[in-house]
């Protein structure tokens, strides 16, 4: 249980205590004679925490130390205990409840026979609460000693760096793929202007900034330039004044012993003054270390420099001024690659024709990381040149560099060791995805939910919170972005094949998960059953397993988390759900690429927060209505049909997302909690259902009826709705009283509505718009003349499928405007070419649909080049739809 884990557990006990709303537990009659004692145990272990551990289980910005054993047994032992105490809990409420449920005990009577015993639990956290008063005093000497020890440590071994200014054989390391990056920073440094200026070289471990800035650094019109060069390393751990030493050591000033670091201060600053020097801070891993040295750098307009490197973003960010550039390291391409690492292999001599072959498969395997590719590069240098061999060492590329002996994952291991607790809960989690995986970033986000990863915030919801938390992992170069959203904000992202075997190793070493692929290799269910016996709570797993699971009943009655992956773009089939029984306890079920015939055991799982199914052609009410503690409900199925759903117990769902529309009739109950909706019918008589969901943010619907008035779609009842998809089902004549908008959204997209143009004045006033999708004949008429109307915050516009022939607009219309996309509007004469004058325009996308078109697409682009402006990317689709498989929160596109 993560510390998060912990204050989750203690809000869901307060909650199940005091709050009367859940008609589930209040009318229970076997939940509620026992009430006083879980009541006990809560009351107990709130104690236990806020006495004495409450600052050893809230400080998750630093990890632990090795030295505090004292400390580290003592949250080990809490948690074990709340971990128990949890189990049983939980198994209590869900007995309780199905012991009511007569369908239940009449087809699964073994299971329902869960009496509950607190007393050794009780016992055993009055045994901790003793123990660790009597020994407060010792933790506490420890934890101070620990710190002294550190301080000193780092003073005793900074100095146990590399300069690259007295490194002997620095111009005979093999440098490949880095020449634009060079001369990309070198023209930056070197450029005319007089101030001091700032350079971040940022990028992930082992991706080769020391090289980069080294090269840099020892580039002969870079030692021609500057009067002066001084390079420091700073590292993780650092004392400013060994940073102050090492500085004047590498521009040649000698320094005493007994020099106090005032005066260390005061010299680096005197032998920097009124000169052109260029000093590389290397591998800075916090704003607070830039800051100590920042003050000690005079700006006399001599064209001085500074050069960081660094793997977290907001370094950089921190450290440039207005002027500064942050320069961001990616890793090589696959020819790059390969010929690093055929440099590095052969020094000089011709790689064998026959070896080629495999010698590109092993770097490409290495996926650009120079520091990957400089590791097999000495296992092939110093092993058996042949052919069978190098095929050999191409299936165990991972082996080999988790196995290398210079520790090439423990410079990776670095940048996980510098994370905060509740950040590497959510590094681990991101890395139990398959190999490759590109993961979409409102799933990855609702699972850190679900699995209590995410701080609670008064001022930020958890929604926001958890992109906070992605934002920083991408920001330290542990998550790869591969796609965005139309507004810009991140939709998927992946994790190096490299870094994803650090998470693996960490997470077998912190028991986080076990990842299971197949069951077929002999060892089948002894195997499993074994892993799963050292208290794993998560199973991320090939769904075979889930066959495997139904006969290690007794071993998975503590997980809490199962992810079943498969070909993103297949699907297979699971005749029963004869295993479900098995994980009684779970928060988290994601099988959404396995498509059930039978979901009637999901209902007994009613701990689940997170559940992502797929049942074609089937109504999911029964099997969901009372999983109360739902947050997030992802059901997959027959686009083409729509089903009921009754939402009522559901008083903790924040994000539905459905694939088959759903009819709800909510007159009855309000869901406070729902963020998220879609794809819900409207249709007249749900003139009140927009009440039922007051906090919505997000929502998809199909508008059903052959009729014109449609009063009843007034969306600007919905005060927090910022993202709106409306579409009309049934072909409708032209609206008579359209829709009404809230002045919040923030994305809208309307589909099949047939609006008259005029209607878009409505529409620029919706300030805070950036994302607008007119699609499949939204708008009717020939003709949209923008005028004087002003989309002020519009970023990305799409058209598609419209009958429109004339558009008449200027930049004026569209002054924030990045992305245009236009699709398959055969009768459109032209973009207008003033679109091109747009300051903020990078992107056009059309399909080969209209000649016109693209004819006056190469215009704009023609005539912005003619003007310097290189800015607009052009982009050419084909006209044939792609085949669009379910990602779930339209949001996120």
């Amino acid at each position: 249980m993560a510390i998060t884990r912990l204050d989750v557990f203690l809000g869901n006990l307060k909650r199940l205590i005091y709050d009367s709303s859940n008609k589930l537990i209040a009318s229970n009659r076997l939940i509620q004679a026992r009430m006083l004692e879980i009541q006990l145990f809560y009351e107990e272990l709130d104690y236990l925490i806020e006495s004495g551990f409450n600052n050893m289980i809230n400080n998750d910005e630093e990890p632990f130390r090795e030295v505090d054993e004292i400390e580290i047994n003592w949250k080990r032992r809490l948690m074990d205990v709340a971990h128990k105490a949890e189990n049983i809990i939980d198994t209590f409420i869900s007995t309780a409840i199905l012991k009511q449920n007569l369908f239940f005990i009449s087809m699964r009577s073994n299971v329902v026979d869960c009496p509950l015993h607190l007393k050794d639990v009780l016992e055993d956290l009055k045994s901790i609460g003793e123990e660790m008063s009597h020994h407060n005093n010792t933790i506490q000497h420890h934890v101070e000693y620990s710190q002294s020890e550190s301080s000193s440590q780092v003073s005793e071994t900074s100095f146990h760096k590399v300069n690259p200014c007295e490194t002997e054989h620095q111009h005979e390391q093999v440098i490949v793929g880095f020449d634009d990056d060079a001369l990309s920073i070198m023209d930056r440094l070197t450029r005319d202007g007089k101030h001091l200026d700032f350079i971040s070289i940022v990028g992930m471990g082992g991706v080769g900034k020391t090289t980069l800035a080294t090269k840099i650094f020892n580039d002969p019109y870079v030692v021609y330039y500057f009067g002066v060069r001084g390079w420091i390393t700073v590292s993780e751990t650092y004392a400013k004044r060994d940073l102050l030493i090492e500085l004047l050591a590498s521009i040649g000033k000698p320094v005493h012993e007994e020099t106090t670091e005032f005066k260390l201060c005061e010299m680096v600053y005197k032998s920097l003054k009124g000169r052109k020097y260029l000093i590389v801070i290397d591998d800075v891993w916090s704003a607070t270390a830039w800051d100590d040295l920042r003050l000690y750098f005079p700006d006399d307009k001599t064209g001085s420099r500074i050069l960081i490197t660094t793997r977290v973003t907001e370094v950089a960010c921190h450290a440039r001024l207005a002027s500064g550039f942050a320069h961001h390291l990616q890793c090589l391409n696959e020819e790059k690659s390969w010929e690093l690492l055929h440099k590095k292999t052969f020094r000089g001599y011709d790689c064998p024709e026959s070896l080629i072959e495999a010698g590109k498969h092993i770097a490409k395997k290495c996926g650009g990381l120079p520091l990957a590719l400089v590791v097999m590069a000495g296992v092939l240098e110093n092993g058996e040149k042949s052919k069978d061999m190098w095929e050999k060492v191409a299936e165990s590329v991972s082996s080999h560099i988790v196995e290398d002996p210079k520790g090439c994952l423990d410079t990776l291991a670095l940048s996980y060791d510098h994370l905060p607790r509740h950040l590497r809960n959510c590094f681990l989690y991101a890395g139990g995805f398959p190999e490759d995986c590109e993961i979409q970033v409102w799933r990855l986000i609702r699972l850190w939910m679900a699995e209590g990863f995410i701080k609670e915030s008064a001022e930020r919801s958890l929604e926001e919170q958890a992109e906070d938390y992605l934002m920083d992992l991408v920001d330290r170069n542990l998550l790869i972005v591969v796609n965005r959203r139309s507004d810009g904000g991140i939709k998927s992202c992946r994790m190096h094949d490299i870094l994803r075997e650090l998470c693996l190793i960490k997470a077998s070493e912190e028991k986080f998960f076990i990842k299971k692929i197949d069951l077929s290799y002999g060892y089948r269910s002894s195997y499993f059953t074994s892993s799963i016996k050292e208290q794993h709570h998560r199973l991320f797993a090939d769904y075979k397993v889930l066959g495997e699971i139904y006969n290690s009943h007794d071993c998975t009655t503590h997980m809490r988390s199962v992810l079943c992956f498969f070909n993103t773009h297949q699907s297979i089939r699971f005749e029963s759900t004869r295993w479900v029984p098995s994980f009684l306890l779970l928060r988290v079920l994601d099988i959404l690429n396995i498509r059930l015939a039978d979901l009637s055991d999901i209902f007994i799982l009613i701990h689940l927060r997170y559940l992502a199914v797929w049942r074609p052609n089937h109504d999911y009410s029964f099997s969901v209505r009372n999983l109360w503690n739902l947050q997030t409900l992802i059901l997959k199925g027959e686009v083409f049909d729509s089903m009921d759903l009754n939402m009522e117990n559901m008083v903790d769902l924040r994000h539905l997302w459905s694939e088959r529309t759903i009819s709800i009739d909510s007159r009855s109950y309000v869901l406070c909690n729902l963020q998220t909706l879609s794809r819900v019918r409207l249709a007249v008589g749900d003139q009140n259902l927009m009440r039922s969901f007051p906090n919505i943010k997000k929502l998809a619907c199909s508008v059903s009826g052959t009729f014109r008035d449609h009063a009843f779609l007034n969306f600007a009842l919905l005060t927090h709705l910022e993202a709106l998809d409306v579409e009309y089902m049934d072909n409708p004549s032209p609206l008579v009283n359209p829709v009404r908008l809230p002045e919040t959204l923030k994305k809208l997209t309307l589909k099949g509505l047939r609006l008259p143009w005029t209607y878009m004045s409505k529409i620029r006033f919706l300030t805070k718009l950036e994302v607008l999708k007119l699609l499949d004949s939204s708008f009717e008429g020939n003709q949209w003349v923008t005028g004087d109307e002003q989309f002020r915050k519009l970023k990305f516009l799409k058209l598609e499928n419209l009958n429109i022939h004339l558009w008449e607009a200027s930049s004026m219309n569209f002054p924030q405007l990045r992305k245009l996309e236009v699709r398959t509007c055969k009768n459109l004469k032209e973009i207008p070419l003033e679109i091109g004058d747009i300051s903020t325009l990078e992107h056009i996308e059309i399909d080969d649909s209209n000649s016109l078109v693209l004819r006056s697409v190469n215009e704009i682009q023609e005539k912005q080049r003619e003007m310097g402006n290189y800015d607009i990317h052009v982009k050419f689709v084909d006209t044939a739809p792609q085949e669009v498989f379910f990602e779930g929160d339209p949001y996120y596109e």
